[in-house]
């Protein structure tokens, strides 16, 4: 998942970038300025070779000044637990997680179930009176 979508096609309703902030610390007041200036660079870079992610926006769950990743901290409230802030360069931060590798142990679906929720079919089906 990426936002380059999402700023040069900008949803009308329920997206995830605040793009007039996102405008504003780019230097823009124009949403076809800054779509069209995001596509260069965007072009540039992958001219130049770098394509490769970059950990800040790849490994976070937010990005930006202090005082926005302690908000953002703040508003997860229990789910920020174990969530570390780090200072990416000066004035930015990422608010990240320790990567977890994944479980080997693959559980059924149905593994979370009690015996006495289910029925066996060995069972003989008792009659009921109506």
């Amino acid at each position: 998942m990426s936002g380059y979508n999402e700023i040069q096609n900008p949803p009308d309703r329920y997206g995830v970038i605040e793009m007039q902030v996102l405008r504003q610390l780019c230097g823009f007041s124009n949403s076809d300025q800054f779509a069209e200036q995001h596509r260069l660079w965007v072009h540039d870079s992958i001219s130049a070779g770098r394509i490769q992610r970059e950990r800040c926006w790849t490994e976070s769950v937010a990005v930006g000044s202090l005082k926005f990743i302690e908000e953002t901290k703040a508003r997860l409230g229990i789910k920020a637990k174990g969530r570390k802030i780090e200072e990416q360069r000066e004035e930015s931060f990422m608010l990240r997680e320790e990567s977890a590798p994944y479980n080997a142990v693959f559980a059924t679906e149905s593994e979370g179930l009690s015996p006495e929720n289910a029925f066996f079919w060995e069972d003989p089906l008792i009659e009921l009176d109506g």
